[in-house]
């Protein structure tokens, strides 16, 4: 069974390094699959007003959760005590 390209242990990876490795991998597929949705903006399919807001209602509210995600741990960070 072949192991997934992001799971692999990396060693003497730092914290950042796999940071940087995991969001560049999983926002390119992000955007990926963006690019999926906008091909449905095609007259080879229906679709109504509504169902195109739902569609961006659902990816706003994701990505919004998402970055306040990010914001409370940058807070966290932020607030410890140090000496």
């Amino acid at each position: 069974m072949e192991e997934h390209e992001e799971n692999k242990n990396i060693p003497n990876e730092t914290k950042e390094e796999r940071f940087k490795r995991l969001a560049e991998q999983r926002v390119a597929a992000t955007l990926d699959k963006i690019r999926l949705i906008g091909n449905l903006a095609t007259s080879q399919y229906a679709y109504n007003g509504d169902q195109v807001s739902k569609i961006f209602t659902a990816l706003k509210d994701a990505l919004a959760e998402v970055e306040e995600k990010f914001q409370r741990t940058l807070e966290r960070k932020k607030d410890k005590f140090h000496l």
